[in-house]
C-alpha cells in the first residue's frame, strides 16, 4: 500500500513546503518541530522532493525498525527505503552475527554508495536510510568499493551480456568481494562455477543470477530462483557489491601493518599474543567468521558521513537523545575495552571498531542536515494537529467523520478492520471508498480506508489561497490508534516466504547418512563407483549393510532408494543382506499402520453417526473479540480458524488436530473456537498437561474474555481444595463457562451441565488412561487438539483422508527473527547479554546440560551479575518443584533461568528474549533450532548466543551446524534436516509412540508410502474412491547398450548428480522429459550426448510403463519386449498393428536385428508408440460395445 496522495494533499500546506525547502541548505543546520505521530509523514513528504539521499539517525534500534516500518507504510514496500541495523555484537569480542543483519546492512550502504558516486540518478530512485546512532557510529568499507568498484582495477564489478572476462581473473574478484564458493547458490553472497556457467547470488538483491559463457564472452544472464534452481527471466547485466562488511584482501596493507605495529602487548600472555598473531595471518585468506567484527576497526577506516555528498541530507531525530545515547554508547565500550586490557585479553591501542561521539560530531559538520525535534506542546508543531481519540466508540467516529465529510474535509483511515469501519460508516449513510493505497490526492468530502498499520494519525489544516478550486480544506488521518485505541503491528520484511521441499531427496545425500533400499533394507550410502566399460559404463551407488556386506545399485534403479529420516539422536540399525530380516521388518510395519488406518476409520465413522451439537453461525461479540486480537492474523492462522468455524457449525462432532510451533497462534484459534461455543450457551473444557501451561492459558483467556459475560476458571494444584470444589460446582450448575485445567479435569468427579468443546494441548504427553476418557469424549462432543511440533507434509497427505489436520507454519507478523551470535565462552559475552536483557526489563534462559554442575553455573552467574535474580530448573527435580519454579519464573520472580533442556517443550514466555547456550557444539541442529525457538515470543527482538568451548577445537560437524544456524538460511540442506528431525518428533507425537519406533525401523519416506497403501486398501475395500497414492511405482527394466549416464565433469556435485538420477528413475510421464531436458541445459549447459541417452532411456521406460510392458532388454539377435499380461486374442490385429519389423508372441514381442540396422533406437520407440495407439482404440472400441 501506499498514501502517496495523502503526502501530495500535506504538500500543498505552505508552511510544511517551507520547511521541507529549508531542509539542509548550506550553512542552515535547520529545526523542525513534529510532534511524533507524524514524523514518518513528515520524512516520506521529504523524500518525495529531495534531489538525493537522505539518511535519518534515530536514538535507539527499536526508533530505527519502528520509523523504517511506518515510511514503507507511507511510500510503499517497493521504494528504496532502506534500514540499516545495528549488528549489535560487541566491541572486541569474537562474536558471529547472523547473515540477515549483514545482508540488511551492505545492501542500506550500496543504496548510499550508489547514490553518492551517481548525481544524475532521478530523485525518485534516491535511498533514504535510517539507522540508530549506535549503527551510524561503526567503522565501514568506503563508499567508492561499495559501490562496486574494485580497487585493483578502478573499475566498477558490473558485467554485462557481450562482455569478454577472464575467468580466473572473475573469481579471484568476487572471493575478493567477500562471495563464498558454493556446490550450490541458495543464499545471498554464494557463487558457484559449474563449465561454462556461474551462479551468483548478490547482495541486496531478491533473485540469484546465472551467467552462461560462450569460450570467454557472455552469451547470457538469468535471474534464477534458489529453490527450483531455475531461470526465470533474462537480463543483460550483473552489478556485484561486497558481500561482507570486512575486506581485509583490499584493505591498505600500509594501514593494516601502520596499526598492528602500534600493538602493545604488554600485559597480554604469550598465548594472547599467538592467538591474534595466528587470527590476522589468516584474516585475507581463511577468516574464521568470528574474527570480522573483533578486527572492524583494522579492516575498515571509513565512516557513515562519506556516503553523504553535497546533494544529501542527514536528518538527526531528537538531536539531544541522539547524543546522550551516543555517549552512553561510548562509556560504556570504554569500560569493556578497560576489563579487558587489565585482565590481559587485548593489546593497548587496539582499534575500536566504532568512533567516538566527538569524531562523528566533527565529521557530521561537514554535510548537510537537519534536527527533527519531536517533544512538543501544544502551539511547537504549526502543521499537524492531533487526530480525535474514540477508544472503539465507532459511532461517535461515524458523527465526527459525517461533520468532516460535511465539510468537505478530505478523511483517510488506516486500519485492519476495515471491513467492520466501512459497515459501520454506511450503516450510518457514509459512502466510503475501500482502496489498497492513495495514489493521488482525496477530493473534499472523500472518505478512504485502507488496511495497514500507522501507529497514530494527525489532522492538517491547509489554507485557502483565497479562492475556492474544490480542494479539501482539512486533512485527517485515522488509525487504529484513534478509533480502537490499539495498533497491531505490521511489520516489513522483504523476503520471500520459502516452501522447502516437500521432503528430504538424494540431493542432502553425503556420504555416511543413511538410506533406504525398499527391497533390501536399511543401508549406509558410501558414495559411487563406475562399473563397466563403453557404452556399458554406468554409475552405481554404494550401499554398505550389516556385517560389512555391499550393495551395488545402477542409478537407474534409484527409484527404490529414499533418504532415511529419522529422529536424529538415534542411529537406525543397518539390515543384513540375504536373510528374510527385511521383509519381516516391512510385513510388521505394514500390519501396524494399517491397524492404525482402521482405528482412524472406526472412530470418524462413529463420529459422523453421532448427533453433536450444531453451533450457530458468529455473532457481533464474536466479531469484536477477533478485532480486539492484537497482531495480524497469518494467512495459516485465518484458514486454521475458518476450518475450525466450518466443523463447528456441523452436527458431526468436529475432531481436529492442529499442528505449529509454540507462538504460531495456536492458542488464538482455540479461545476463538471457546467463545463460539459459549456464545451457543455451551461449556468449554480446556485440558493442559501442566500446570504452568494451565496458569498461562488462564492468564491469556481472562485477559482476552475480560470485555464480556464469560466466567473462566482453572483447575489445578494451586488452587485450594475448596477452591478446587467451587469451580467443580460451577461447572456442575453451569455457572463456569470455560475451565482450564490439568489431568484433574479428567477425574470422575468433574462433571459438566452442558459441555460443547474440548480443547487439548499436547495431547502426546497424556497417560494411557487419560487418553482411553478423551476417546470416548471425541463421539460426543467437538475436539479440537493442539500440538507444538510440525508434521511432515508427506505424512499430513496420508492421513489427510482419516484425520482433519490444519498445519500453522507461518511466523507471526510482529516476531522479529531472532538475532544470533555464535561465540566462543566468555565470562564478558554472558555477563552483557544478561545485563542489556535486564536493561529492557526482561528475562534469561541460561541452558546448562548437565544436573550435576547446575548449581555450580548458577553460582558463577551470580559472581558474574551479583544484582541478577538467579533460578535453576531441571528435569531431575520433583514435578512439583519443577511447576513451581517454571510458574514462578514466568510471573518474574527471578531474571534468569539456569536450567537443563526442558526449556525444548511448549512454554510460552513472552518476556523471555535472551537465551545463551553453553557447549552449543554438542547439540543436533534440530535442537539448536527448537530451544532457539524459545524466545523472541513477544515483540521485542531476542538474541541466541551460542557459546562453544575456549581455545578448543570443535568438531567439523559441530561448526557445520552452528554456521547453519547462523545462516538461518531457509533454502539451506541444514535447514531442511533439522526441520525433517522436528517433524519426526511430530510425527511421534501425532501417531503415538508405537508407530514413532516403527517409523525408526524403516525410515519416514517408507513408513508415509506404507500408511498410504493402508489406507488406499481400506478405502477401496469400503467402496469409498481411494485418496491415496500408489506404493511405488513398479517401472519396466531397460536395458540397451546406450552410453547413458552424467558425467561428473558435466554435474560434479554428488547430491545434485543423485537427486537428478533419481527424478529420471522415477518418472512415469513422457511430458517430463523437455522439461527435465530444459532444466538440465538450464544449470548445467549444453547436454552431453550420454546425458541425452539417459533422457531417451527415461521416455522409452515411461512409454513402456504405459502400455504394459515389464522388461526391454536387447540379446544378440533382437530386442526382446516381455509383456506384463498375455496378449490372447488381440495378437493378430496387433501384429497387424505393428509392422513386419516386429514378432508378436503371447507374452513377448520380439524385434530381429538384422532387420533394424543401426536405427534400431528411432524403430523400437515408433513400434512403443503404434502399440499405445493401438491400445488407446481398443479402449474407445470396449466403450462403444454396449454391455450385455
Amino acid at each position: 500500500m501506499t498514501l502517496k496522495g495523502v503526502l501530495e494533499l500535506l504538500d500543498r500546506h505552505p508552511e510544511h513546503r517551507g520547511n521541507l525547502d529549508g531542509c539542509g541548505s548550506p550553512g542552515n543546520e535547520s529545526g523542525v518541530t513534529i510532534r511524533q505521530g507524524a514524523r514518518a509523514a513528515f520524512l516520506a513528504s521529504l523524500w518525495c522532493r529531495q534531489q538525493g539521499p537522505i539518511l535519518v539517525i534515530t536514538p535507539r534500534p527499536e526508533d530505527a525498525r519502528r520509523l523504517h516500518d511506518q515510511l514503507l507504510t507511507y511510500v510503499g514496500e517497493d521504494q528504496p527505503i532502506h534500514l540499516l541495523p545495528e549488528p549489535e555484537v560487541l566491541p572486541f569480542e569474537r562474536l558471529a552475527a547472523d547473515a540477515n543483519t549483514g545482508n540488511q546492512r551492505l545492501s542500506a550502504l550500496a543504496a548510499l554508495a550508489a547514490a553518492g558516486k551517481s548525481s544524475g540518478v532521478t530523485p525518485d530512485m534516491q535511498p533514504l536510510v535510517v539507522c540508530s546512532i549506535g549503527s551510524a557510529l561503526i567503522y565501514t568499507l568506503p563508499p567508492e568499493l561499495m559501490a562496486g568498484v574494485y580497487p585493483t582495477t578502478g573499475e566498477l564489478s558490473l558485467w554485462k551480456t557481450g562482455d569478454r572476462v577472464r575467468l580466473a581473473d572473475l573469481l579471484t574478484q568476487w572471493v575478493d568481494l567477500g562471495y563464498r564458493h558454493e556446490p550450490v547458490v541458495e543464499a545471498p553472497g554464494s557463487f558457484s562455477h559449474r563449465g561454462g556457467i556461474l551462479d551468483v547470488y548478490p547482495t541486496g538483491a531478491d533473485w540469484p543470477l546465472r551467467i552462461e559463457l560462450f569460450d570467454d564472452e557472455i552469451d547470457t544472464i538469468r535471474y534464477f530462483d534458489p529453490v527450483s534452481q531455475r531461470s526465470i527471466r533474462q537480463t543483460d547485466r550483473v552489478h556485484l557489491v561486497p558481500a561482507r562488511e570486512q575486506l581485509p584482501g583490499l584493505t591498505n596493507p600500509q594501514t593494516i601493518e601502520s596499526l598492528t605495529g602500534a600493538l602493545d602487548y604488554a600485559k597480554c600472555n604469550d598465548e594472547v599474543r599467538d592467538r591474534m598473531a595466528e587470527e590476522m595471518a589468516l584474516l585475507d585468506s581463511a577468516p574464521n567468521p568470528e574474527t570480522y567484527w573483533f578486527y572492524n576497526g583494522l579492516c575498515n577506516q571509513a565512516h557513515l558521513m562519506e556516503y553523504i555528498g553535497a546533494n544529501g541530507l542527514v536528518v538527526l531525530e531528537r538531536s539531544g537523545r541522539v547524543e546522550a545515547e551516543a555517549q552512553e554508547l561510548e562509556e560504556r565500550f570504554d569500560r569493556m575495552r578497560e576489563a579487558r586490557e587489565d585482565r590481559g585479553e587485548l593489546p593497548m591501542n587496539f582499534p575500536a571498531p566504532h568512533m567516538g561521539w566527538e569524531e562523528f560530531s566533527n565529521r557530521l559538520s561537514g554535510v548537510p542536515q537537519m534536527q527533527l525535534q519531536t517533544w512538543v506542546s501544544d502551539d511547537e508543531d504549526r502543521i499537524f494537529q492531533p487526530s480525535n481519540q474514540y477508544y472503539g466508540k465507532l459511532d461517535d467516529a461515524a458523527a465526527d467523520i459525517r461533520r468532516h465529510q460535511e465539510s468537505n474535509h478530505a478523511v483517510v483511515a488506516v486500519t485492519q478492520h476495515q471491513r467492520r469501519v466501512a459497515e459501520i460508516l454506511e450503516q450510518e449513510g457514509i459512502g466510503v471508498t475501500q482502496s489498497d493505497s492513495v495514489d493521488t490526492a482525496p477530493s473534499p468530502g472523500q472518505v478512504t480506508l485502507l488496511p495497514g498499520s500507522l501507529r497514530e494519525g494527525w489532522t492538517v489544516e491547509l489554507p485557502k489561497d483565497g479562492e475556492d478550486n474544490g480542494d479539501a480544506t482539512t486533512l485527517v488521518l485515522l488509525t487504529d490508534s484513534e478509533l480502537f485505541g490499539t495498533v497491531k503491528e505490521q511489520r516489513y520484511r522483504r523476503r520471500r516466504r520459502v516452501e522447502h521441499g516437500p521432503e528430504v531427496v538424494l540431493a542432502d545425500l553425503v556420504p555416511g547418512t543413511h538410506v533406504v533400499h525398499i527391497d533390501h533394507g536399511v543401508a549406509q550410502f558410501a558414495g559411487t563407483t563406475h562399473i563397466g566399460e563403453g557404452d556399458d559404463e554406468k554409475e552405481y551407488l554404494i550401499l554398505e549393510y550389516a556385517e560389512n556386506d555391499k550393495l551395488y545399485v545402477p542409478t537407474d534403479h534409484l527409484d527404490r532408494v529414499s533418504a532415511y529420516v529419522g529422529a536424529q539422536d538415534q542411529q537406525p540399525s543397518l539390515t543384513r543382506l540375504s536373510t528374510s530380516e527385511w521383509t519381516r521388518v516391512k510385513q510388521k510395519v505394514k500390519a501396524a499402520t494399517r491397524e492404525m488406518a482402521e482405528e482412524l476409520l472406526r472412530v470418524n465413522a462413529a463420529r459422523a453417526l453421532a448427533e453433536g451439537h450444531e453451533h450457530s453461525g458468529d455473532t457481533v461479540w464474536q466479531q469484536e473479540l477477533e478485532d480486539s486480537f492484537p497482531f495480524v492474523e497469518t494467512p495459516d492462522q485465518a484458514t486454521a480458524i475458518a476450518d475450525v468455524k466450518q466443523d463447528m457449525e456441523t452436527p458431526r462432532p468436529m475432531d481436529r488436530l492442529i499442528c505449529g510451533d509454540v507462538g504460531y497462534g495456536k492458542t488464538e484459534v482455540a479461545l476463538r473456537a471457546a467463545f463460539k461455543s459459549v456464545s451457543d450457551g455451551m461449556q468449554v473444557g480446556v485440558l493442559v498437561p501442566t500446570t504452568v501451561l494451565a496458569q498461562q492459558h488462564y492468564a491469556t483467556f481472562s485477559e482476552r474474555l475480560s470485555p464480556f459475560p464469560v466466567k473462566v476458571e482453572v483447575l489445578s494444584r494451586f488452587r485450594t481444595a475448596k477452591e478446587q470444589q467451587g469451580v467443580i460446582e460451577g461447572l456442575k450448575d453451569g455457572s463456569v463457562d470455560i475451565v482450564i485445567g490439568t489431568h484433574r479435569l479428567l477425574q470422575k468427579d468433574v462433571h459438566f451441565k452442558n459441555l460443547g468443546l474440548a480443547v487439548v494441548d499436547e495431547e502426546q504427553r497424556f497417560g494411557v488412561s487419560h487418553k482411553e476418557r478423551l476417546k470416548r469424549l471425541r463421539q460426543q462432543v467437538d475436539v479440537l487438539t493442539l500440538s507444538a511440533t510440525p508434521i511432515p507434509r508427506t505424512l499430513n497427505m496420508a492421513l489427510a483422508g482419516i484425520r482433519d489436520l490444519s498445519t500453522m507454519e507461518s511466523a507471526p507478523e510482529a516476531r522479529l527473527p531472532v538475532k544470533t551470535f555464535v561465540s566462543e565462552y566468555s565470562e564478558d559475552v554472558i555477563k552483557e547479554a544478561i545485563l542489556r536483557e535486564m536493561e529492557r526489563g526482561g528475562q534469561v534462559f541460561y541452558l546448562h546440560n548437565r544436573v550435576r554442575t547446575i548449581h555450580q553455573a548458577a553460582g558463577d552467574i551470580l559472581k558474574l551479575v551479583p544484582n541478577a535474580r538467579v533460578m535453576v530448573g531441571h528435569g531431575q527435580m520433583p514435578e512439583s518443584d519443577l511447576e513451581d519454579v517454571m510458574v514462578n519464573f514466568a510471573n518474574h520472580e527471578a531474571d534468569v533461568m539456569v536450567c537443563t533442556t526442558i526449556i525444548e517443550s511448549g512454554l510460552d514466555m513472552p518476556n523471555v528474549n535472551t537465551l545463551i547456550v553453553e557447549r552449543a557444539d554438542r547439540f543436533g541442529l534440530a535442537q539448536l533450532y527448537q530451544l532457539r525457538g524459545r524466545v523472541g515470543r513477544g515483540e521485542h527482538r531476542a538474541y541466541t548466543y551460542l557459546l562453544a568451548p575456549r581455545g578448543r577445537r570443535t568438531t567439523e560437524a559441530a561448526e557445520h551446524r552452528l554456521q547453519a544456524i547462523l545462516e538461518a538460511s531457509e533454502l539451506g540442506a541444514g535447514f531442511r534436516i533439522a526441520m525433517r528431525d522436528l517433524e519426526i518428533r511430530g510425527a511421534g507425537n501425532i501417531l503415538g509412540a508405537n508407530q514413532s519406533g516403527h517409523i525408526q525401523e524403516v525410515g519416514l519416506d517408507l513408513y508415509t508410502q506404507l500408511l498410504n497403501q493402508a489406507v488406499k486398501e481400506l478405502e477401496e475395500a469400503s467402496g469409498k474412491q481411494a485418496t491415496g497414492e500408489p506404493l511405488i511405482a513398479d517401472l519396466p527394466r531397460v536395458e540397451l547398450p546406450l552410453n547413458a549416464r552424467i558425467p561428473e565433469d558435466y554435474v560434479d556435485h554428488l547430491p545434485t548428480r543423485l537427486a537428478v538420477y533419481q527424478r529420471l528413475a522415477k518418472m512415469t510421464d513422457r511430458d517430463d522429459v523437455p522439461e527435465i531436458r530444459e532444466e538440465l541445459q538450464d544449470r548445467f549447459g549444453p547436454l552431453p550426448e550420454e546425458v541425452e541417452n539417459l533422457l531417451t532411456l527415461a521416455d522409452l521406460r515411461a512409454m513402456a510403463a504405459a502400455v504394459g510392458i515389464e522388461s526391454i532388454t536387447r540379446g544378440s539377435e533382437a530386442i526382446n519386449l516381455a509383456l506384463r499380461t498375455p496378449v490372447g486374442g488381440a495378437r493378430v490385429p496387433l501384429q497387424r498393428a505393428l509392422g513386419p519389423n516386429v514378432q508378436v508372441g503371447n507374452s513377448q514381442m520380439q524385434m530381429p536385428l538384422r532387420r533394424l540396422g543401426d536405427e534400431w533406437l528411432s524403430r523400437l520407440i515408433r513400434v512403443l508408440e503404434r502399440f499405445w495407439v493401438f491400445q488407446e482404440n481398443l479402449k474407445a472400441l470396449a466403450g462403444e460395445i454396449p454391455a450385455e
